[in-house]
């Protein structure tokens, strides 16, 4: 450590005790800003912009620490330490206007912020960035003065930004939810239906809100028997975001899943309701497995979580209405559709029985109809039947006839008359010339046969 830098930690321990470091640490941690003044290179502060203990210090050691770096020679290097020692431990709040913003290969961020005199030039990286920014826009950063060493250009490292001002909050949530709805979170076909008799919830809010209170007293006032899972967080400030990210993972990554998730709060300014704008609790709300119903209390417009949200309640007791019906209500309702039920059987039966009975009476032609084709067609075959059986017999008849008359011409009743039939080497002999003298014939008679030899012919 240089020894100009040791002597001032020196003069600094002695009001401080031990660890002259981190007590300087301390000491400009309790301040918001130190000034460099000339002549001769001391230090003015004020109340107005230091913390009380750091001004304290300074207006009872100014020139003791004022004589150890008057009479100093800085390098340009050893000057920028010094002057980065005093002023990066700082953590001060800026409001201003946003001036030429740019980004440089999606990471690295560059814009100014000005107001009606001056402007300071400010240096962020993209992932710090959670909200749409364009020029124009009225914002708070909060982060540390810093000089660069190589470039000796004074910058603001920015280490979180709020929107500040109606008007520039209007143009985030405008930009924002153009960029969501683009992406699909908005969408309708994606939102799930809510349980219809859920039997846990899962509740995030805040404990001191009216909203819990709403929420608690209408769902105690309607059932009983419901298991609600309460986690406190805060719903508005720095925490908020945080702690409402931090209730989705829990109930998201529990193994016994509430049926539904109820992200609620009381109305307010849209400065009020930034965090439920945020683009993390938005996606949250978006990216969670379990339904979401979000109530914000008697707000005209629409917040970012809500569109998000698988049900939109307009007020705490209103989402406490959505999940869980009254009982006596529900009674009524399970009366309502016994009797709705009762009267649609009876309808049904009632046109179930007409149309059995018509359909008995179009069955009962029916068959009639068929009994008397089949009568018919009976009466048909009978008297073809009968025509055919007359046919027959007549075929019969013929037949019998012909039999007879075949029979009579056949070689045995011509034999039976006294005929005879001569061969000669088993052939039918038809004439005397058929043989010669000395042939042997055989003779067939009705009965029996004889065998001869022809001794003469005549009349050849």
């Amino acid at each position: 450590m240089c020894q100009w830098r040791q002597e001032l930690l020196c003069t600094i321990s002695r009001h401080f005790g031990h660890d002259p470091e981190s007590k300087f640490r301390l000491l400009i941690l309790n301040s918001t800003f130190i000034q460099p003044s000339y002549p001769k290179a001391t230090l003015s502060v004020s109340a107005s912009h230091f913390g009380e203990v750091g001004y304290k210090f300074w207006m009872a050691n100014y020139m003791e620490i004022t004589d150890l770096i008057q009479d100093k020679i800085f390098s340009v290097s050893e000057f920028n330490q010094f002057v980065n020692d005093i002023v990066t431990p700082l953590r001060v709040t800026v409001e201003g206007e946003i001036s030429d913003f740019r980004v440089s290969q999606n990471k690295f961020v560059w814009f100014n912020l000005k107001d009606n005199n001056e402007s300071l030039n400010c240096f962020s990286l993209t992932y710090r960035i959670r909200q749409p920014l364009e020029d124009g826009m009225k914002i708070k950063i909060f982060g540390y003065p810093k000089i660069f060493g190589r470039s000796g250009k004074f910058s603001f490292q920015v280490e979180k930004i709020e929107i500040s001002g109606e008007g520039s909050l209007k143009r985030a949530f405008e930009l924002l939810k153009t960029k969501l709805k683009k992406e699909g979170v908005f969408s309708e076909n994606r939102k799930r239906p809510l349980p219809r008799f859920p039997e846990k919830i899962g509740l995030i809010t805040s404990e001191q809100a009216a909203a819990y209170t709403d929420f608690i007293r209408q769902i105690n006032s309607r059932m009983g028997g419901l298991t609600i899972i309460f986690t406190p967080v805060a719903v508005q400030g720095e925490k908020a975001v945080p702690e409402i990210l931090a209730a989705f993972e829990y109930f998201n990554s529990v193994k016994e899943k509430p049926d539904v998730l109820v992200l609620t709060r009381g109305g307010g300014s849209l400065e009020d309701l930034k965090e439920f704008n945020s683009e993390e609790v938005v996606r949250a709300v978006f990216s969670s497995k379990i339904p979401v119903v979000v109530g914000i209390g008697h707000e005209r417009d629409v917040s970012l979580a809500e569109l998000a949200a698988d049900k939109r309640a307009s007020t705490p007791t209103h989402a406490a209405q959505l999940l869980v019906p009254k009982s006596e209500n529900l009674i009524s309702e399970i009366n309502q559709t016994i009797a709705d039920q009762r009267q649609i059987v009876g309808c049904r039966l009632e046109a179930l029985g007409y149309k059995l009975n018509t359909q008995t009476s179009l069955l009962r032609e029916t068959i009639l109809e068929k009994f008397s084709v089949i009568k018919s067609a009976r009466q048909k075959f009978q008297f073809e039947f009968s025509m055919l059986s007359d046919k027959l017999q007549r075929y019969k008849n013929r037949n019998g006839s012909l039999r007879k008359l075949l029979h009579s011409l056949g070689p045995k009743d011509i034999l039976r008359r006294g005929y005879s039939i001569v061969r000669k080497s088993g052939k039918i002999i038809r004439q005397a010339g058929d043989v010669k003298i000395n042939d042997e014939l055989e003779i067939e008679f009705h009965k029996g046969t004889i065998s001869s030899v022809v001794r003469g012919l005549k009349n050849l």
